[in-house]
């Protein structure tokens, strides 16, 4: 069984085997990542991992056109982007500021 490292949910039945091989085998192996700057509009890098486009924790489904293969630089990045979004939605508010003592009652 694969690890699960630091994922919020599982991995679907059958991910190792079946989809993310598939996936890859559909874009080619190219990082799928947009880029204008690139004529073809994607990174073009070579790929070997698969990821959500929408996460699953937002809702994203489980379902093909919801996966893209990516390059590692560009998975990593999306990853950490993530992390910190999600990170910043958890955080507690900042306490208000107490009022200036000269303006108390």
């Amino acid at each position: 069984m694969p690890s699960q490292g630091r994922r919020s949910q599982p991995l679907p039945k059958g991910w190792d085997r079946q989809t993310r091989p598939r996936i890859l085998k559909r874009d080619r192996h190219v990082c799928q990542w947009p880029d204008d700057g690139n004529p073809a509009g994607i990174c073009g890098e070579p790929a070997n991992e698969v990821d959500h486009k929408i996460p699953a924790h937002l809702g994203g489904p489980e379902t093909d056109d919801n996966y893209w293969a990516l390059c590692r630089w560009h998975h990593a990045r999306k990853t950490a982007r993530e992390a910190s979004a999600a990170a910043h939605a958890r955080a507690p508010r900042a306490r208000p500021r107490p009022p200036h003592p000269g303006l108390l009652p």
